[in-house]
């Protein structure tokens, strides 16, 4: 048994590593933890941990089917952001749009293999470009859903530049849940996400977000920033958001290998000081209550109602519940390896498709180096992209992304346990 101890926002907790669980104690069971014992009092309430040979064979053996499909409609993008993984939005090939041809066949795919639920995620490039397949889409995946008597989900990631209040219509006619690319501010948004004549995108995007929070009311969507070695002071970016109304926000850092705004370990120090102020942020606005408080998806951690043990080692998915389907109708195990002609998996014309062997064996239970790290059951084994564009294989490990990533979990842990005050 292991036991991760750790201090935060003034109060004491500890993680039972081998299955997640999370508990607040007070200071004197903490120093017991630290010095290795475990107390009476925390072992009656440790949740009994199953073998990790039974745990691997329920991850590797029981049925997993595709019940979620990311509809890359585009290989071309009207912004040129200087980060972006999907390199101007042709995946490093050639610009093309997804006919609807293509994205029925991914759809019959999809209902023919997932189980009462479906869902359908629009990426790109940018999604939008390509308006006509995306909505023939939405409306025959409904038909085909209710024909099933299935329920379908759609979600959609746009830049915000071709989002009128007429496409905003129909998104909200089929309730789809909307990602908003926005880093913050004129200055820091400006900086990296760019048209393709060089010019900031700010002004051109921000009153069309802004629609989309006065219809949704923090519901159905939430704004997407990203941080990189230049704009560090994300929290700061998190605040304008607020600010500006926005309710439902997410960060992510830029941790590719060899990249000039790429996230540094001598950032981490700084980083560590804006999850701080964050989280000082978030809770601040949750006391004054419901009609001030925002959420940061992050820390939208739930301890006392967590996933299934097995869920909690496996991730997202990838490569077996949720593959990617690109303009031409080629499988790959997610957007991010879209193009990468060694992970291919097939084309929606097959009758089927199976999971990826491998993605199914790539779990935190496998991975060498999530053994003896306190978070593998929160975080899964980590994203298995990252770890193919760092080290070449899905097996590898971006030990800066990982070092992110828990300490992002110490202070979601924290902050939970902080709201049970005054929620």
């Amino acid at each position: 048994m292991s036991l991760y101890p750790f201090s935060l926002l003034g109060r004491f907790f500890v993680v039972h590593e081998e299955t997640g669980s999370f508990f607040e104690v007070d200071q004197e069971v903490f120093e017991n933890v630290q010095q290795g014992e475990c107390p009476d009092e925390l072992t009656a309430v440790l949740p009994e941990q199953p073998t990790l040979e039974w745990l691997r064979n329920q991850l590797e053996q029981r049925p997993r089917q595709l019940s979620a499909l990311c509809l890359n409609v585009t290989h071309t993008c009207n912004m040129a952001c200087k980060y972006c993984f999907a390199q101007q939005g042709n995946y490093g090939g050639q610009q093309a749009v997804m006919d609807f041809a293509v994205a029925k066949d991914a759809v019959d795919l999809l209902m023919k293999s997932s189980s009462s639920w479906a869902d359908i995620d629009f990426f790109g490039g940018e999604p939008l470009i390509a308006w006509d397949t995306v909505e023939q889409t939405l409306a025959y995946a409904t038909e085909r859903a209710m024909a099933k008597n299935k329920k379908v989900r759609f979600s959609l990631t746009t830049n915000g530049l071709l989002l009128t209040p007429d496409k905003l219509d129909v998104l909200d006619r089929y309730n789809v849940n909307l990602t908003l690319s926005l880093d913050g501010p004129r200055v820091v948004h400006d900086k990296f996400r760019v048209d393709r004549a060089g010019d900031g995108t700010f002004d051109k995007v921000i009153e069309a977000f802004k629609e989309v929070e006065r219809r949704r009311q923090g519901k159905n969507y939430y704004v997407r920033g990203t941080f990189t070695h230049d704009t560090l002071n994300f929290s700061e970016s998190v605040t304008f958001l607020v600010d500006q109304g926005f309710k439902t926000i997410s960060m992510e850092p830029v941790t590719g290998e060899g990249l000039p705004w790429s996230i540094k370990w001598s950032d981490l120090p700084i980083i560590e000081q804006q999850y701080e102020k964050l989280a000082n942020f978030y809770l601040m606005r949750a006391k004054e209550g419901n009609d001030k408080r925002f959420y940061f998806y992050h820390f939208e951690l739930n301890p006392m109602n967590p996933p299934s043990v097995l869920r909690r080692f496996t991730g997202c998915g990838a490569g077996v519940e949720y593959l990617a389907v690109n303009p031409k109708g080629d499988i790959f195990p997610c957007h991010q390896f879209d193009n990468v002609l060694s992970y291919k998996m097939g084309n929606v014309g097959q009758a089927a498709v199976k999971p990826h062997p491998d993605f199914v064996k790539a779990h935190a239970l496998n991975k060498k180096h999530c053994q003896g790290c306190w978070a593998r059951a929160l975080c899964g084994g980590g994203c298995h992209a990252d770890s193919f564009f760092t080290t070449g294989n899905i097996w590898g490990q971006n030990p800066l992304s990982c070092e992110i990533v828990r300490m992002r979990l110490r202070y979601a842990l924290a902050v939970n346990a902080v709201l049970q005050d005054f929620t």
